[in-house]
């Protein structure tokens, strides 16, 4: 008989050392084999998806699973230097369950069942679980004897084969959430499914007694019923208290590095990758990246939005769309570049049941986000932002065609002027000047000092994404209008904007130099500096916007300048 759950083997990890791009993650064994038939052996680990759940889950099951030569996949890996004598290898029959594939399998056999049914007339619905536990348990005793089976319980017939072997079983489960994010054709699937997994983890003697440990990953942490967790044995490592299995949530900056070494003919620069797919960060792990997306890029050449899953786009555009005015502040904020308060209690881990129209709904949404891998948690803050540029083109994208599209606009147009600004393209930013103008200010008030400041806000309105907004600061003789600092030191210019009504363009320059502002910012020295001078003339109907645009470098020596 063909397995599908116990000791199915290392192929599966064997294909992901083969590829070239391959990332060496080992070292979370040690993690694991640390708490084997300890407190703490039993693992749940929620990320998103494309962060590496399923290549973790089958290094685990290669690893663990007896009967099998492996030892050459880890002895040259981290593993292999961390515990020579590879500790646990091979040391357990192992029951692995990817529960995408149990829905596959078990609607192939509704589907049989259907055909026989139809000749019958007497269709009769398939109970999910009790198929998953019924073919394990068929697979145990076809293994180790029938007499170990216990018709109808899978937690018997283990405790059964334990004493004939005298061997523990290690439990790896994938995407063990799945009948909670994905629509079912049983309404009672996810109730049962929870006391089955009770029937094998609530019993401290019988799960001592069976599992060495468990290994289980998902979207979502174990949901919570009554406020608490269904299964409380389980430690969770989510997206908010990750603890120690941080650095392998997703690549480390050495491991973007060394990747992209890898690959001389890729011309993607480390600061390239950063932008489209870093953000992620807890403490004492650096920035982290997104791994698939990493690789996606790696192997195309070019970076861009590869977060293309069709189930998980549904769900966030679901999200995102909630007719919520304080939710739809909260994404305009993030998508400025600022952090939103978020609480991982308001969530219940359910993405069926979030809150409705109040303050704890939005805290529920965004918390699902950060749970999705759409939004970053900053544990320090505790506060959720939009991680990245993928992330942020799948928010406008989303905005774009759904209940905000003011927003998207206002989003849309600042970013242009942004780019276009760092470009110098002095004739398109004049242009978008005008329009955001024209477009905001009340005509009565269109040459007020209040209308001018806001169309500068509005036209940098995300400029925060990079920068920090600095207004009327004094820098050498005067007062700059506006100075946006760089929030890390290499990645963009500071810019020192000056708006003037009614003068030339020129003017607004020649005062920036003048009154030496540039030279507040000595600390800067030797990196670049645009300096933004727009104008325009009052009196003219057309309302034309102009500007100009020069760079310059501050040198550290003696504070001249050169343009």
């Amino acid at each position: 008989m063909m397995h599908y759950f116990l000791n199915t083997g290392p192929a599966g990890f064997e294909k992901i050392c083969r590829s070239r791009n391959y990332v060496d993650k080992s070292g979370l064994i040690q993690f694991v084999n640390e708490r084997i038939n300890k407190e703490g052996n039993l693992i749940l680990v929620s990320r998103p998806r494309r962060f590496g759940k399923t290549y973790a889950a089958q290094m685990l099951k290669a690893y663990y699973t007896l009967g099998y030569e492996t030892e050459g996949l880890f002895k040259e890996k981290k593993i292999g230097q961390i515990d020579p004598a590879l500790t646990y290898h091979g040391a357990f029959d192992v029951i692995y369950i990817d529960m995408l594939k149990v829905r596959s399998f078990a609607r192939s056999e509704q589907a049989i069942r259907n055909e026989k049914a139809e000749r019958r007339k007497n269709a009769q619905a398939l109970d999910w679980i009790e198929y998953l536990s019924d073919t394990i348990i068929q697979e145990v005793g076809d293994t180790y004897g029938t007499d170990v089976i216990s018709e109808k319980s899978l937690a018997k017939t283990l405790v059964n084969t334990v004493q004939k072997t005298g061997r523990k079983f290690f439990w790896i489960c994938d995407e063990w959430d799945n009948f909670f994010r994905e629509p079912s054709e049983d309404p009672y699937v996810q109730q049962n499914y929870i006391e089955w997994l009770r029937s094998l983890f609530k019993d401290i003697d019988i799960t001592a007694t069976v599992f060495a440990g468990a290994y289980m990953t998902g979207i979502l942490p174990m949901i919570k019923m009554k406020g608490e967790s269904a299964l409380t044995e389980f430690d969770n490592y989510s997206m908010f208290t990750p603890r120690g299995l941080a650095s392998y949530i997703g690549f480390t900056e050495q491991e973007v590095r060394e990747l992209l070494k890898r690959n001389p003919d890729c011309p993607i620069s480390y600061g390239e990758m950063a932008e489209w797919y870093e953000g992620y960060a807890f403490p004492g792990t650096g920035p982290l990246f997104n791994p698939k997306s990493v690789i996606n890029a790696i192997d195309s050449h070019f970076c861009e939005a590869y977060w293309a899953d069709s189930a998980s786009n549904e769900q966030f555009h679901q999200l995102v769309s909630l007719q919520r005015d304080s939710l739809r502040r909260d994404v305009e904020a993030m998508l400025r570049g600022e952090e939103v308060p978020v609480s991982m209690a308001a969530f219940d881990n359910d993405l069926r049941t979030l809150p409705g129209a109040d303050r704890s709904g939005d805290s529920a949404t965004l918390a699902a986000m950060v749970h999705m891998g759409y939004l970053s948690f900053r544990q320090e803050t505790r506060s959720a932002c939009i991680p990245n540029k993928e992330l942020r083109t799948q928010f406008l994208n989303m905005l774009k065609d759904s209940t905000y599209p003011a927003i998207y606009r206002k989003i849309a147009e600042a970013d242009r002027i942004l780019h276009n600004t760092l470009l110098r393209n002095e004739g398109m930013v004049a242009e978008a000047f005008r329009e955001i103008h024209c477009q905001y200010a009340d005509p009565k008030a269109y040459n007020s000092e209040a209308t001018l400041k806001e169309t500068v806000d509005l036209a940098y309105y995300t400029a925060e994404r990079f920068y920090i907004r600095m207004y009327e600061l004094p820098s050498g003789e005067g007062y700059a209008d506006m100075v946006l600092y760089p929030k890390m030191r290499g990645t963009h210019p500071l810019l020192i904007i000056e708006l003037k009504k009614n003068r030339a363009v020129e003017t607004g320059m020649s005062q920036i130099k003048a009154r030496k502002y540039p030279e507040r910012f000595k600390e800067y020295g030797g990196r670049e500096i645009l300096l933004v001078s727009i104008s325009y003339d009052a009196d003219k109907r057309e309302k034309e916007h102009y500007c100009k645009i020069e760079k310059m470098v501050l040198q550290m020596e003696n504070l001249s300048s050169r343009v």
